[in-house]
C-alpha cells in the first residue's frame, strides 16, 4: 500500500531503553506471565518477545537457549516460595508460624497467580526432566516445616507424638486443596477455615 502524499511514514515503536539488570527482570516477569498461560512444555522465546514487547533477538541475548528461558522462570518461581517459607518461620510459636505460612500462599494465589500456576503445572511434571529439580526445591520446603514442627514440639504448640516429617508432607501437600478451592472460587471463609483444620491436623492440637 503506498504511503499517501504528504504523510510522513509512522515510525515503528522500539523497546525503551533498560539497564541489563532492569531488562533482564522484564524478560522474566514476562516469561512466568507466559509460562503460566501457554505451560511450561510450550512456551517459547518468541512468546516472551511479544508479551515484553521486544525483539526475538533480545530475548536470545539474555537467554540463549530454551533450558537458560526455564530455569530463569524456575528461579523466580523458586525465590518467592523459598522466601515466604524462612519468612514464616521467624519468631512466635509454631503453630502461628504454621498458620502464617499458609496464609502466605494462600495470599500469593492473588498476589502472584502466575507464579502459582507455574508452580502446579511444575509440580506435576513427572515426566520431564525438570522433575528432579521440582522434588529438590519441595524437600527444602519441608525441612523448613519440619523444622518448624519440631520446635513446636518442643514449645509445647505441637503434640508430642507427631511425627515432624509426615506433618510437614501433611502440610506441604495441603497447598494443592489451597490452589485448588482458590481457583474454583472458594470464600476467603472457607479457605481460613480450610487453614485451621490443616494446622489442627499437622499439630495434633485442637486450638
Amino acid at each position: 500500500m503506498r504511503e499517501e502524499k504528504g504523510r510522513v511514514p509512522r515510525a515503528r515503536k522500539r523497546a525503551s531503553r533498560l539497564a541489563p539488570a532492569e531488562r533482564r527482570a522484564q524478560l522474566v516477569a514476562a516469561a512466568v506471565s507466559v509460562f503460566a498461560r501457554r505451560g511450561l512444555g510450550a512456551s517459547r522465546h518468541a512468546d516472551v518477545a511479544a508479551a515484553a514487547a521486544v525483539s526475538l533477538p533480545a530475548v536470545f541475548h539474555y537467554f540463549p537457549t530454551r533450558e537458560d528461558l526455564v530455569r530463569a522462570v524456575l528461579d523466580e518461581v523458586e525465590r518467592l516460595y523459598l522466601d515466604m517459607t524462612v519468612e514464616a518461620a521467624a519468631g512466635t510459636e509454631a503453630r502461628d508460624r504454621l498458620l502464617r505460612h499458609a496464609r502466605a500462599f494462600v495470599r500469593s494465589v492473588d498476589t502472584h497467580p502466575d507464579h502459582a500456576r507455574v508452580w502446579l503445572d511444575w509440580s506435576t511434571a513427572v515426566r520431564d526432566q525438570l522433575w528432579r529439580r521440582y522434588l529438590a526445591f519441595n524437600e527444602r520446603v519441608l525441612r523448613e516445616v519440619e523444622a518448624t514442627i519440631r520446635r513446636g514440639r518442643r514449645d509445647g504448640s505441637v503434640a508430642e507424638d507427631v511425627v515432624a516429617k509426615d506433618a510437614a508432607r501433611l502440610f506441604v501437600a495441603a497447598a494443592y486443596a489451597v490452589m485448588q478451592m482458590k481457583l474454583a472460587g472458594s470464600t476467603p471463609a472457607e479457605v481460613e477455615r480450610f487453614l485451621a483444620s490443616v494446622v489442627r491436623a499437622v499439630t495434633g492440637t485442637r486450638g
